[in-house]
C-alpha cells in the first residue's frame, strides 16, 4: 500500500472530518472568553452550553451534570480524590485492570492511612465476578470504581450489575466510560452510576478535552480551585472549540453506531479467520463480552516488540497496550491479571480500529502479520 495505516484507535482515534469543520466554524465565534459578560463572551458562552446540551443528550443526562475537563485521566484522577478530603476511615474498591490513570491514583490514595484499597481479581478472560464485589464490602467503603470496557483487551464489566451493588448499599460508584462512549448503547440517566469519565480523542474528537458525569444530588469537590466554572466545580477557562468538537463526535459516533459496529465485527471476523490457525496462536479478547473494535492476541515464542517494529517498517501502526518503560517494553499489568505468563503478556498485540478503518487497510495489515510471523518463527527453528 503506499499509505500508512493506523489500527490503534484505542489509543487515540484521527480527527473527524465533521468535528473539523464544527471546531473551524465555533473557532471563529467563539474567540471570546466565556465567563465575560460583553458580547464575544456570550457568543462563546452559547457554543459551550449547546455542546453540553448535546453530550448530555447523547450520553442520557442532564446538562448541569456534564463537567468538563482535559481529558480520561483528568476526570478519573477528580473523582478519585474526592476521598483526599474526607475525614475518617475510607474503603475504596476498584479492580487489577483499571487504566493507570485510575489504579495508580488509588495506590497513591491508599497511602493515607485512613483509606484502605481493595483490587479486585478477574477471570482468565477479564470479567469481574459480582460476587467478588459483594464480598468485599464493608461499612467503611465509600467509592467503587470499576471501568466499563477495558482499554487493551475491550472486555466490557457487567457495569449496570456491578453498579447496582453499589446501589443498594448507598455507596457511590464510578466508571471509567471512555473506551465504551460511542461505541455501546448507554443511558446515564438508567444506568444507576454516579460519576462517569468520558473523553473526546478516542471517537474522533479533539484531544485535551473530557467530561465528567455527575449524578445530580451527589457530593462533589472541585480539585482545581480558582474560578467559578462549571459551576464551582472546575475552575479554568473553558475551551469552547474543543467543547463543540467533541459534541460533535459524539454525535456523529452515536447516529453511525450501527454500521460501524457491523463493520468491526467483520473486521475481527476476517483477523481471527486469517491467524487463529497459525502455530502458537492465543486470544486475550474475550469475544463474547467486549468492544468490536478491540482485538488483543499474541504467538506463543514471538516478541510483540518485534512483530511491533517489523508492522511499523511496513507503514502499520498497531500496540502492545502496555507501557513503556525506559524504552523497555513492560509486561501488560491486564494480561497477569488475566493469568497469562510474563513471557505470553510480552508476545500480546493489540490492535484497534476505527472510523477511517478500511478493508483493504485490513488485509494488507493481516498480509504483514502473517508474513512477519511466518519469518519470526522460520528464524527460530534455524
Amino acid at each position: 500500500m503506499d499509505k500508512n495505516i493506523y489500527l490503534d484507535h484505542n489509543a487515540t482515534s484521527p480527527l473527524l472530518p465533521e468535528a473539523q469543520t464544527a471546531m473551524s466554524d465555533a473557532a471563529e465565534k467563539s474567540f471570546g472568553n466565556p465567563s465575560s459578560p460583553h458580547w464575544a463572551g456570550r457568543e462563546a458562552k452559547i457554543l459551550l452550553e449547546e455542546a453540553r446540551v448535546s453530550l448530555a443528550k447523547s450520553l442520557g443526562a442532564e446538562p448541569r451534570e456534564i463537567i468538563f475537563t482535559s481529558g480520561g485521566s483528568e476526570s478519573n484522577n477528580a473523582v478519585l480524590r474526592q476521598l483526599s478530603a474526607a475525614s475518617g476511615k475510607q474503603h475504596l474498591i476498584t479492580s487489577k485492570i483499571e487504566h493507570p490513570s485510575i489504579l495508580e491514583t488509588c495506590r497513591i490514595l491508599a497511602k493515607q492511612p485512613n483509606i484502605g484499597l481493595t483490587e479486585l481479581p478477574v477471570d482468565s478472560s477479564g470479567l469481574i465476578d459480582p460476587e467478588s464485589l459483594m464480598k468485599c464490602i464493608s461499612s467503611q467503603t465509600s467509592l467503587i470504581s470499576l471501568m466499563t470496557a477495558n482499554n487493551e483487551t475491550g472486555c466490557l464489566q457487567p457495569i449496570e450489575e456491578l453498579g447496582q451493588i453499589a446501589s443498594e448499599h448507598e455507596i457511590i460508584f464510578h466508571t471509567d466510560l471512555v473506551q465504551a462512549s460511542g461505541k455501546i448503547k448507554y443511558d446515564l440517566h438508567t444506568s444507576g452510576i454516579d460519576f462517569a469519565s468520558v473523553t473526546s480523542h478516542k471517537l474522533g474528537g479533539p484531544r485535551g478535552i473530557g467530561l465528567i458525569y455527575a449524578r445530580q444530588g451527589t457530593p462533589f469537590e472541585s480539585i482545581i480551585s480558582g474560578g467559578k466554572q462549571e459551576r464551582v466545580r472546575r475552575a479554568g477557562t473553558e475551551n469552547v472549540t474543543l467543547a463543540v468538537g467533541f459534541a460533535k463526535a459524539l454525535e456523529w459516533y452515536l447516529e453511525n453506531q450501527d454500521r460501524l459496529q457491523k463493520q468491526y465485527s467483520h473486521f475481527r471476523k476476517n483477523v481471527l479467520g486469517r491467524i487463529n490457525n497459525i502455530d502458537g496462536f492465543f486470544l486475550n479478547t474475550n469475544l463474547d463480552h467486549s468492544l468490536q473494535h478491540t482485538f488483543n492476541f499474541g504467538f506463543r515464542g514471538i516478541s510483540a516488540e518485534s512483530l511491533l517494529i517489523s508492522l511499523d517498517l511496513d507503514g502499520v501502526a498497531v500496540s502492545t497496550g502496555s507501557a513503556c518503560s525506559s524504552g523497555a517494553m513492560e509486561a501488560s499489568h491486564v494480561l497477569l491479571a488475566m493469568g497469562r505468563s510474563r513471557a505470553e503478556a510480552k508476545s500480546s498485540l493489540r490492535v484497534s480500529w476505527g472510523w477511517s478503518t478500511t478493508e483493504d487497510e485490513i488485509d494488507y495489515f493481516l498480509d504483514r502479520l502473517t508474513h512477519h510471523i511466518q519469518r519470526l518463527q522460520k528464524k527460530q527453528a534455524n
